[in-house]
């Protein structure tokens, strides 16, 4: 009876899960020295707006400008389409007037903007965000651009929404040479979609100094820096934390499985060569599948049952109430609610903190899922320039040191990160510290991998064994039939 209720009730969560588990994958946070991105329109919280920064415009002001770049000229403004919205004040946008002006011409339709706005800002929910797209483009009233998100890649492309760049920006530029390699790894089919212009750690494990202190637990981020941050060392916590009769649990979160996933070095659905490869079978997603299944309450009850206490989303109370050891999320809660309820709760700097996903025992490498700071070209957008001119503003703001200093202070500024925290940030997103990995399960179409549900085949993949402590290879052996059907069928697109 209770698996029945848990996939019937599967459903009721839709909206928050997809809201959760992938805005750490959907466009820059705030942390990330980029643009400042927020799930405010998914959550119906109210995006925080950051203020002009004297330090960041004098900054700005000192950039030298590549010629390959230098000319462009916009005349119109950049139609910007997403959840958030892009924020004036931010590095990158001070950069592109910087480098650019403020376009004059407004879109039609889009005539009450402000003047001194680069961005027509084009609104959407989280939920229909690919649904408005795909009107706008075939009432030929295309954004310019958009967030990148694995979630909808490819089928984006082969949906007809976004169009490749290799005729718009020279991606063999010296600029790009530090991302090339994991630009050409998201080619499809032969062509590029997706100029990264960075790299950002996906997800984190957050966790209260004073709760693992008193719990008698060495700091995780002092494992990690030794290398024994660990799966071992994880389970080993989690089990003597969890105390189902007193409330305590191990971890929570909406994103568990896919960021555990990665830290096998390979993804359920990856992309190789300009196609689509599934590792269903890999005997280290098996592995870490049946590691998962320890987390649901019909096995060890190491996560926090969020089915059954709080109506299928994770308790962020719980957490700060010092309940839950860890909790999964990306920068963004930080700035959202972490800083909040740091200064509510009269926490020092030194109370709050991250650390990676642990590296699975015995691998190779430190994989760790990223998430890619992109924005995809729209089909029939009519200001190529200004696309193109936008993705040069952010190389240029993301690699500038003095623009970076001065990003890093208006971040301590504006929500209260400490510098040991951006520090850490730092070492998480260096291209050293990780081999990256790219879960490209939930790009294959909403018909069979949405987002916002457990109740189709790819969700039920994860969502069965970590929601369901059912056997990763049962549900595999149901759900792939469908799931390797679909990736046939878009390959031969690119054949």
């Amino acid at each position: 009876m209770k698996k029945t209720t848990k996939k019937t009730a599967a459903l009721l969560m839709a909206a928050v899960m997809g809201i959760t588990a992938f805005t750490g994958c959907s466009g820059n946070t705030a942390a990330s020295g980029g643009t400042t991105s927020s799930t405010a329109q998914s959550t119906g919280e109210t995006q925080k707006q950051m203020s002009e920064n004297e330090g960041v415009q004098s900054a700005i002001e000192n950039v030298s400008v590549s010629e390959n770049y230098k000319d462009i000229e916009v005349d119109t403004k950049i139609k910007f389409m997403a959840w958030y919205e892009i924020q004036e004040a931010s590095p990158a946008v001070e950069m592109f007037k910087s480098l650019y002006g403020t376009p004059a011409n407004k879109p039609e339709g889009y005539e009450s903007v402000e003047d001194e706005n680069v961005f027509v800002n084009v609104s959407t929910s989280f939920a229909d965000r690919y649904t408005n797209l795909a009107k706008l483009v075939q009432a030929d009233e295309s954004p310019d651009c958009f967030p990148f998100e694995t979630s909808y890649y490819p089928y984006g492309v082969y949906m007809g929404l976004f169009q490749p760049i290799n005729d718009v920006v020279d991606l063999d530029a010296p600029e790009w040479a530090k991302y090339k390699d994991v630009i050409d790894s998201f080619n499809w089919g032969g062509k590029s979609y997706t100029p990264i212009m960075e790299l950002n750690i996906a997800t984190l494990l957050w966790y209260r100094k004073s709760i693992v202190e008193e719990a008698g637990f060495d700091d995780p981020w002092e494992l990690f820096e030794k290398g024994e941050w660990t799966w071992e060392k994880f389970l080993e916590m989690a089990r003597e934390f969890t105390d189902l009769d007193n409330g305590k649990y191990a971890v929570d979160g909406f994103g568990l499985d896919h960021a555990f996933i990665a830290t096998t070095g390979t993804p359920l659905i990856g992309l190789q060569d300009g196609k689509l490869v599934s590792n269903l079978s890999n005997a280290n997603i098996e592995k870490c599948m049946e590691m998962l299944r320890l987390f649901d309450d019909t096995q060890e009850g190491l996560r926090y049952p969020r089915e059954i206490l709080n109506g299928w989303s994770p308790s962020y109370n719980e957490w700060v109430n010092g309940n839950t050891l860890f909790i999964e999320d990306g920068t963004w809660r930080y700035e959202e609610h972490w800083y909040k309820y740091k200064k509510k709760q009269k926490w020092d700097d030194e109370e709050i903190n991250f650390v990676p996903f642990p590296k699975m025992d015995g691998a190779d490498q430190y994989y760790q899922e990223m998430k890619q700071d992109s924005y995809m070209f729209i089909s029939g957008s009519k200001n190529p320039d200004g696309y193109k001119a936008w993705l040069y503003a952010n190389l240029v703001s993301v690699n500038d040191e003095d623009v970076k200093a001065a990003s890093r202070q208006q971040l301590m500024d504006e929500y209260d990160w400490t510098e040991t925290l951006l520090d850490r940030l730092e070492i998480l997103r260096d291209p050293a510290t990780f081999s990256p990995v790219f879960e490209m399960k939930n790009g294959i179409g909403t018909d069979i991998a949405d987002t916002m549900t457990g109740e189709n085949p790819v969700g039920h993949l994860t969502s069965d064994v970590v929601m369901g402590g059912e056997s990763y290879v049962t549900v595999r052996e149901a759900n792939r039939g469908v799931i390797e059907a679909r990736l046939e069928e878009l390959n031969a697109t690119v054949s």
